[in-house]
């Protein structure tokens, strides 16, 4: 049986950055691309805010549905396989959310909390 292009689980992916002794800039340029790719190898993915300080970037993805739960798609995010490294240090904190029907209202009211508290922009 192949799976169709509807056929996937959506996914919020909130990533933390740590400096790692680094400017944060630095961090950024070395990291973000290699969380796009990574996150674009589970499926479709959207950028959808960063932290004014870029600490703290959301992306929401359309997972295979072969990523069952947020558990497999941090795995994947921490593992090198075909890349070069791991998009994300020991030090990195990243929350995953299966974004379903009930929830997504919650996700709305979180994602305002932390814009009344400045860390994030649109």
């Amino acid at each position: 049986m192949s799976v169709g292009e509807e056929d996937f689980i959506p996914y919020l992916v909130l990533v933390r950055f740590d400096k790692d002794g680094r400017e944060l800039k630095t961090r950024l340029a070395e990291s973000v691309p290699v969380l796009k790719e990574a996150l674009g190898e589970m499926g479709t993915v959207q950028f959808v805010e960063m932290a004014y300080d870029g600490s703290m970037v959301a992306f929401l993805v359309a997972a295979n549905p072969r990523f069952e739960n947020p558990l497999q798609v941090l795995g994947h995010l921490q593992s090198p396989r075909s890349r070069r490294s791991s998009p994300l240090i020991t030090q990195d904190q990243v929350f995953v959310v299966s974004v379903e029907t009930g929830s997504a209202s919650r996700l709305e009211r979180a994602t305002s909390w932390l814009r009344e508290c400045n860390l994030l922009i649109e």
